[in-house]
């Protein structure tokens, strides 16, 4: 680099102290790029959107008149442009600058300015406010933060090359150079703290796709050293010890040899980013960071993330994972001996029953063994009268059990009454989960339920999901559980609900299991059983209990989605519902679903119908704004459309001949079913139904053409539907 560049930034610097004017470059004709650059300018850090979009010429010109004030309350920046600071914002975003923070290796501006002039880069330079200053250790230290522009916007992938690439080779701060992290605006913390700046921003911007330019050489230099260094670790980390019995090992063994391990990351939300690299959805780089390696046979899984990624080394002491680690970490929180339990029975479903059928002959033969004499309800009564059964009679408590009754308050819309069991029966992604989450709320805010008092118990859902149901949780009150944190055990579920029995609190809680079968065997007659019968007296005793189940993978001969499992936990429910996609519209991304009782005590409703959005890329807040309860007739129509979708995908290429056929001229009955015969390949009796089934003037409930009168006699001459003449969505026909 030549002196005279070294001697215009730092005379740029001296003239900037001098001068209160407009931003300073070198050559003012190359103030183009930084006039165009496209930066958010967010008012204060905690905002969500920017307040405008800033060049780099005006954040040269910050530079040269920082804010004053608490570092919280001063200006924020993205490096990336977009209408937010996310990280989907950041994945999907380009970048115009690459942004360096200085943060520990204590440089002056001669050797910031050294550096930079000898990468050959134009670049904005300012101290931080924690410049020569204590920073959160006590250290005091000189810390500058610096802008470099690119001549063109790269991806964030491209970004974390270069940003993480010169951070490792220059020894910055690397939590800068994360493709969501934002940075702060020029400022000091007040008019007497240390302040500097160095505007070389006007020389030619960074040309990021020429591999040979300086500063490339230097960031791919560094990202292959940061890669190396990574895999190093990696590849000698341990693979994460367990202390278990020997049949909780045995269930294990087979997990890891049943389970893979990709498939089980990519269901979580991990995303392949190379042969064996996977990104964490919740990472704040959006660099891949989670490393498949092999071990003894097995593949392992080292996560490089932060503390936010379940899975980071950080957290699990520096170890590599298993496929179980991997799921019990994700879907049940670390605690291992829930994850053998509910993985028991899809590993090995015989050894499950016969341990269950084991441990219940145990538990009677036990119990058995307790009890030698008769119940005292058996025994002769003190005044040696014969045994009779007015012993149990209830007259004359009429006036004790009416106060302890409950009046029939709704819980969940007209779906579920206070003081009962309910089940709700679905399908997995039908949204059973969102609606019950949403009616919920919605009886909270009407203050038909205290939600103080409703307990929803998460067992069925991953990290991430378990944080946004928590929050939800938070902000209206309700309680969230979830087993394997806080000593909540799924195990001792039941034991939990005989304890509030016994001791009289459960009248009035609201229970929510959300899923059925991590708290009992469905499949297994006696134990669903022995499941039903201390719930039932939970609810007789006044609690409520809703439980979320699945049903089956195929429906019945109707159509009919059929409730999973043995009969018996609906023989002793209150009420039971299965939950029905009636119309799955991907071209408006939305789902209408409807809840149809199976089995009623009480006045609730016999159908209720739902729609939601199923949009990609929503928050789960978004979600739940999206739920809207539709009418009978709408329902019907959603029914309707859903069946006519239906009948055209049965029917496809019949429906494409006939359209073929008329397009070509072929318009009379007669004539065209000839044609589509011929055309199709398929029987005359099937191209006339298939003509008549799509014949209307309703586009959305699967009509293709209309038909009218011809000129001869009896003449029948169709012509096709057009989409966009079709009526409105709700119409009838």
């Amino acid at each position: 680099m030549e002196d005279s560049h070294r001697a215009d930034c730092f005379s740029r610097r001296t003239r900037a102290h001098a001068s209160r004017g407009g931003p300073l470059c070198i050559d003012q004709g190359r103030c183009a790029s930084m006039k165009t650059s496209n930066l958010p300018l967010y008012s204060s850090v905690n905002d969500t959107a920017p307040a405008r979009h800033i060049s780099l010429a005006w954040l040269s010109s910050m530079a040269k008149a920082p804010s004053t004030g608490p570092k919280i309350k001063a200006r924020a920046i993205t490096p990336y442009s977009a209408d937010g600071k996310t990280k989907d914002h950041a994945r999907s975003a380009t970048y115009g600058v690459v942004v360096i923070d200085h943060d520990h290796d204590d440089r002056d501006a001669a050797a910031i300015a050294c550096i930079y002039d000898s990468l050959g880069v134009a670049f904005l330079a300012y101290t931080t406010s924690t410049h020569q200053r204590p920073d959160k250790q006590d250290v005091i230290a000189n810390r500058w933060r610096v802008i470099v522009p690119l001549a063109a916007p790269v991806d964030a992938e491209r970004y974390q090359q270069l940003a993480q690439g010169i951070a490792f080779a220059l020894g910055a701060d690397p939590a800068q150079a994360r493709a969501a992290q934002v940075f702060f605006a020029p400022n000091r913390e007040n008019a007497d703290a240390p302040y500097d700046f160095i505007d070389c921003a006007s020389r030619p911007p960074l040309d990021a796709g020429n591999s040979s330019h300086p500063f490339v050489i230097e960031a791919m230099a560094g990202w292959a050293d940061l890669q190396q260094e990574r895999q190093k670790v990696a590849q000698e980390a341990a693979v994460r010890p367990r202390s278990t019995s020997t049949g909780d090992a045995g269930i294990i063994g087979r997990v890891v040899a049943q389970e893979s391990l990709r498939a089980v990351l990519e269901s979580a939300g991990y995303v392949r980013k190379g042969a064996d690299l996977y990104l964490s959805p919740w990472s704040s780089t959006g660099n891949a960071g989670v490393h498949i390696l092999e071990r003894d046979g097995k593949e392992v899984a080292y996560s490089w993330h932060g503390t936010a990624d379940p899975l980071s080394a950080l957290n699990n002491g520096g170890h590599a994972l298993d496929v179980f680690d991997v799921i019990c970490i994700l879907e049940f929180g670390g605690d291992v001996s829930r994850a053998v339990g509910a993985l028991a029975p899809q590993v090995d479903p015989e050894g499950q029953r016969q341990r269950q059928r084991e441990h219940m002959q145990a538990k009677a033969a036990s119990q058995a063994d307790k009890s030698p004499e008769p119940p005292p309800s058996l025994a002769k009564a003190a005044n040696d009268e014969p045994f009779d059964l007015a012993r149990f009679a209830l007259n004359g408590q009429s006036a004790a059990m009416e106060a302890r009754m409950l009046e029939d308050t709704f819980v969940l819309g007209r779906l579920a009454i206070l003081g009962q069991a309910t089940a709700f029966y679905a399908k997995p992604n039908s949204g059973k989960t969102l609606l019950t989450l949403w009616l919920l709320i919605r009886a909270i805010e009407a203050g038909q339920i205290n939600p103080k008092d409703v307990f929803y118990i998460n067992a069925d859902d991953n990290f991430k999901g378990l944080v946004h149901k928590l929050k939800l949780a938070e902000r209206w009150g309700f309680n969230q559980l979830a087993p394997g944190f806080n000593g909540f055990e799924s195990a001792m579920f039941l034991r939990y609900l005989q304890k509030m029995t016994e001791e009289e609190s459960a009248s009035g809680k609201i229970v929510i299991l959300d899923t059925l079968k991590k708290f009992t065997d469905l499949m297994d007659k006696t134990v669903a059983t022995a499941f039903g019968k201390v719930v039932r007296e939970f609810v007789s005793s006044g609690g409520t209990v809703i439980m979320l189940a699945h049903t089956n993978k195929h429906k019945s001969a109707d159509g009919k989605s059929i409730p999973a499992g043995t009969s018996d936990i609906i023989d002793d429910a209150d009420c039971a519902y299965v939950l029905d996609v009636i119309e799955s519209d991907t071209s408006e991304s939305k789902k209408t679903v409807i809840f149809e009782n199976i089995k009623a005590r009480g006045d609730v409703a016999d159908t209720a119908t739902y729609t939601y959005t199923t949009q990609k890329g929503l928050t789960y807040d978004d979600l739940l704004e999206s739920v809207r309860e539709v009418s009978r007739e709408e329902a019907e129509d959603a029914r309707k459309r859903e069946q006519a979708e239906e009948l055209l995908k049965k029917n496809a290429a019949i429906v494409e001949a006939i359209i073929e056929v008329i397009g070509e001229g072929v318009t009379h009955k007669t004539q065209l079913i000839e044609a589509a015969v011929e055309y199709s390949g398929c029987s005359k009796a099937k191209v006339t139904k298939a003509l008549d089934d799509h014949t209307g003037t309703n586009y959305a409930m699967g009509h293709r053409w209309t038909v009218s009168k011809g000129e001869a006699k009896n003449a029948r001459v169709y012509s096709l539907l057009l989409s966009f003449s079709a009526p409105p969505r709700y119409a009838n026909g």
